[in-house]
């Protein structure tokens, strides 16, 4: 069984089972014997200044605030560290990784950085599943309720640590088997023994490979998805957009109507302003009276 206190050893396999990242969080009953600590210093502190002439009430209260305090360090839960992580962190808490995903991601980049560079064997591509996992965890059309709907969510954490786990167990084992071949005799049978180990692990490390090729393209799809959905959502802001402009129209020929109303309503205006004009300028006239007839 393998130390796990090995800097070789991976805690991969336990963390993905649902081993802890840090210590079990301290019982609350150290905070509880805290505050009895310090109401217990709060009362020989007030004996203290109450009697006065007795000074091991305040000896036996500082006695007290100690006990508190370090009672209170106790069960304060240690924090949590990920010193692999590094600046990738923060960029991983902003994109919603829970402190149990980012422990997973704190041994994944350590045995990244213990794994030798791993290519595609075309001479170009490194394996880089991290990489992966953080482009399918923060795109949007993972995260979309589209997706979850048709149950083809995955989760590219496990996934990149899982390739990752087998990537370092594979490569570590090479080593060795290769740092025995070049001591061995060529031709003799525990060479060949190594040799059969060699094409074994050869094999397993394809796998590996099979499996990060796998997770590049589903990173490759959920892009394609993303553009896709993106382009729905515009078809629907554009569908939204094409309503908000039919109202308008419809609500242009209303304005046309009443247009036309004020037009008639001028006319009708006018008509009286006319006929008003006529009737105030007869009032307005001198009448004409008529000639007296001559006697």
């Amino acid at each position: 069984m393998p130390d796990p206190r090995d800097p070789q050893h991976s805690r991969l396999p336990a963390l993905l089972n649902g081993a802890h990242a840090v210590d079990v969080v301290p019982s609350h009953w150290w905070g509880r014997a805290a505050n009895a600590a310090g109401v217990s210093a709060a009362g020989l502190f007030t004996a203290g200044f109450v009697d006065t002439g007795v000074d091991p009430w305040a000896f036996g209260g500082l006695g007290m605030v100690l006990v508190m305090s370090s009672l209170r360090r106790r069960g304060r839960p240690r924090r949590v560290h990920y010193p692999y992580l590094g600046r990738a962190q923060r960029i991983w808490r902003e994109a919603g990784a829970t402190n149990h995903q980012l422990a997973i991601l704190d041994e994944a980049h350590r045995l990244h950085g213990m794994t030798p560079p791993v290519g595609y064997r075309d001479r170009r591509t490194v394996v880089n599943p991290l990489a992966d996992a953080y482009a399918i965890f923060t795109s949007p059309a993972w995260r979309d309720p589209w997706l979850a709907d048709h149950k083809l969510a995955i989760d590219p954490v496990v996934e990149a640590a899982e390739i990752l786990d087998h990537l370092h167990r594979v490569t570590a084992l090479l080593t060795d088997v290769r740092r025995q071949l070049a001591l061995l005799p060529p031709g003799t049978g525990t060479a060949r023994t190594y040799r059969g180990y060699e094409q074994a692990l050869l094999g397993s490390l394809d796998d590996g490979l099979r499996r990060a090729s796998a997770l590049t393209a589903y990173r490759d799809e959920v892009r394609r998805l993303e553009a896709l959905l993106q382009v729905s959502r515009i078809q629907a802001e554009a569908q939204a957009f094409g309503d908000r402009v039919m109202d308008v129209i419809s609500e242009s020929a209303r304005q046309e109507l009443a247009t036309q109303q004020i037009e008639d309503s001028r006319a009708q205006l006018k008509d009286l302003e006319h006929g008003l004009r006529e009737i105030t300028d007869l009032l307005g006239s001198t009448p004409e009276l008529p000639v007296e007839p001559r006697r």
